[in-house]
């Protein structure tokens, strides 16, 4: 108790910060550019858009801060206690979930150009809008889950078809799970169990948590949750298609059991393909990409699809220049055609969530690539109820695990994680 009293002080006091906006500045203006890039292509296009903007905008100075992913939650809400907030802040959507519920964005639909926001595809809107309407970010750097498919393995076990729906994943995984092989990999260590469990109730139906009259409520009670888990369970419990051992399993390890013959199929990101390229070049052209399956014949399937988000804080001096800066990020050609946006979703062949973009991506990608653009169609964020994080931390990661495990009854374990989902959204 006395720590919710603590925590509910420190977001009190946070939203009183960002409440006060304080006069702008006199020029030069400058902005404070917080985010998170890694990848060194992605560092350089950054650093062109940055350079460039300030080259044609000589009134305005951008100063970058760049982080890790890990130390960003906590470093932004030091920024904004300290009174020294970013203007603009990148996020995913856990973050952009936390900092929307402490009122640390502002709505800038009124700044985003009709050009964009026309352009901007509905799996990209319905992460940047608010269940009220508004709009508080810039979609960009996107990435969908899709199944990868070993070929050669499919090939040996007399398998002509990659499996569309739950029935065929079934029966295709038994026939792949010889001794050591496995039919089936998911990552489901740590916070990969709750991401994955979101998506098997997307493909049964349930919307995972649901924001009703104005508050948040579980959907974690519904028959779809209900047979979305207990079918997430039956891959390693009943049909024996997964490895116990799964639940220590992140991205990298599902996707080194892939590489090395261990799992014939994985779900997984776009993203991993030049990891796995790396370390297995021997079985180029022995694997292939899909999308994800349906639960039933004639339903459509779901997946994770979303991008990351640059928000401009509530609390910036200086939100004009700040935007016109993401408007110059998204709407300035940079190379071959592409806006400085598209360059940076595109270096880590991952997608910027723009119509136009997707036709590009279409005419250009790879074979493997194209049906990750497929399954931007049916692509969701993850759940962006505010407590969700803290739900999952706390209570639905060793959940899901000790499900799979055999541990816990999927009915039971429902029944308790729905209580407590709907007891921390209160």
């Amino acid at each position: 108790m006395k720590d919710k009293r603590v925590l509910s002080f420190v977001l009190g006091m946070a939203l009183l910060i960002l409440m006060a906006v304080p006069p702008a500045f006199s020029a030069p203006v400058r902005i404070r550019l917080f985010h998170m890039t890694w990848i060194p292509g992605m560092i350089d296009v950054m650093n062109a858009a940055v350079d460039r903007f300030m080259k044609d905008n000589p009134g305005i100075q951008i100063e970058q801060t760049r982080v890790s992913w890990t130390d960003a939650p906590a470093q932004l809400l030091v920024d904004i206690m300290g009174g020294t907030p970013p203007d603009i802040a990148e996020a995913n959507p856990t973050i952009l979930a936390q900092f929307r519920a402490m009122g640390a964005y502002a709505d800038i639909r009124n700044a985003i150009p009709k050009q964009l926001m026309d352009n901007l595809l509905p799996s990209a809107l319905n992460l940047i809008q608010t269940p009220d309407g508004q709009i508080d970010g810039y979609p960009c750097d996107g990435a969908t889950w899709g199944l990868f498919y070993r070929d050669d393995l499919f090939q040996k076990a007399g398998i002509a078809s990659h499996p569309k729906t739950w029935d065929e994943l079934i029966a295709t995984a038994k026939k792949l799970t010889v001794g050591d092989q496995w039919g089936f990999g998911v990552p489901t260590q740590a916070e990969n169990a709750v991401q994955f469990w979101q998506c098997w109730m997307w493909q049964a139906g349930s919307p995972v948590d649901k924001y009703v009259n104005g508050k948040w409520v579980s959907d974690l009670d519904s028959p779809e949750a209900k047979k979305a888990t207990q079918f997430m369970v039956d891959l390693v419990q009943k049909y024996k298609v997964m490895p116990p051992t799964i639940v220590n399993m992140d991205w990298e390890a599902v996707t080194n059991g892939f590489a090395f013959g261990n799992f014939a199929m994985q779900y997984n990101g776009n993203w991993i393909i030049p990891a796995l390229r790396q370390k297995a070049p021997e079985i180029e052209g022995k694997w292939s990409t899909g999308i994800t399956p349906s639960a039933a014949p004639g339903m459509k399937t779901a997946t994770m699809g979303f991008t990351n988000v640059f928000n401009v804080l509530r609390a910036s001096r200086n939100k004009d220049a700040a935007t016109k800066f993401m408007n110059y990020w998204f709407l300035t050609v940079y190379k071959e055609g592409k806006t400085f946006a598209d360059e940076y979703s595109y270096v880590p062949l991952g997608m910027n969530f723009t119509r136009d973009y997707l036709k590009w991506a279409r005419a250009h990608y790879e074979k493997v690539l194209q049906p990750f653009l497929d399954l931007v169609e049916y692509g969701k964020p993850l759940t962006m109820a505010p407590k969700w994080q803290q739900f999952a931390e706390l209570f639905g990661r060793a959940a899901v695990q000790n499900m799979m495990q055999g541990s816990l009854g999927a009915d039971e374990g429902l029944k308790t994680l729905h209580a407590q989902l709907n007891q921390l959204q209160q």
